[in-house]
């Protein structure tokens, strides 16, 4: 499954950590964050749910809803 990610305020030096944040749960196959859209793109497995993702990107600081 893919989601995308609306992240509020997002900055260039955000955005790597954030990637290597999500790329980090388990489940979650692939994880692109961004700049230009403030988005991230996620690819996950049946083990990971959207809830899960947005909980993850406040744990890190970062406002965000699925697009």
């Amino acid at each position: 499954m893919r989601t995308f990610i609306k992240i509020e305020g997002l900055t260039d030096a955000q955005a790597e950590p954030l990637t290597r944040v999500l790329r980090a749960v388990d489940g979650v196959v692939d994880a692109e964050v961004s700049v230009e859209d403030a988005i991230a793109s996620v690819l996950y497995d049946i083990r990971v749910d959207v809830a899960t993702l947005l909980a993850v990107i406040r744990q890190a600081g970062h406002d965000g809803y699925a697009l």
